[in-house]
Parts: C-alpha cells; structure tokens; sequence
C-alpha cells in the first residue's frame, strides 16, 4: 500500500457519520492550500477517515496547519444505471504542524545557521 503526504490548512472538520447496521463510521476533513503555497485559486483537497481513525480529527480544527498522511482508494459499483468508479484519498494520520499559521502573520519561518 503507497501513501501520500499532503500539507495544508484546516479548511473543515466534518462530523462523524454512522453507516448501516454495523457500525461503519467516517469523517471527512478538508484541507486547503498550504500557508506558503504558490497556487492561484483555492484548492480545497477532502480526505476520509474511516472507522477508528474518525477519532483523529478531533486534535484538529479550522485554521490549523496540518500534514495529511493518506492512501488512494478506488472501488466500482454495478448499478442498474450501469458501471460508476468512485475514488477516496483515505486519511491514516494526522500531525499538527502549528496551531494557527495566521498567527506567523503571513511570513514563512525560515532559520538560519552560521
């Protein structure tokens, strides 16, 4: 199994729904461009926590700088509409970076050594 690394900002911490009648519980949280990013337009990125790992975003909130960890997953549907791909970015961890990146006042830490 790959996984990923994205960086970014708390854009929303979704709440955790219950599935069916087995328990089967997800989260979503949604992740922006990060502080320092270079892209134009917003790039809002919602990645799904499933199960034990919904419990993972509650050390997060808006406006926290986080790094993503997560998987690509795919799964297929036979509908009677015919075949649908669906596509999940799975969330596995998540590591707060600092807890409120406006707070660098829009500058980017940089150290130096001598």
């Amino acid at each position: 199994m790959t996984t990923y690394d994205y960086t970014g900002v708390v854009e929303l911490v979704g709440e955790t729904k219950e599935f069916g009648t087995n328990g089967f519980t997800k989260r979503d949280l949604v992740v922006g461009n990060d502080v320092d990013s270079m892209n134009k337009y917003p790039n809002p990125v919602l990645f799904t926590f499933k199960k034990d790992r919904c419990a993972l975003c509650d050390a997060v909130k808006k406006g926290d700088r986080v790094k993503v960890n997560f998987t690509i997953d795919g799964r297929r549907w036979d509908g009677p509409n015919g075949t649908r791909y669906f596509t999940d970015l799975t969330g596995w961890k998540i590591e707060v970076l600092n807890a409120n990146p406006t707070e660098l006042g829009g500058y980017k830490e940089i150290s130096f050594s001598i």
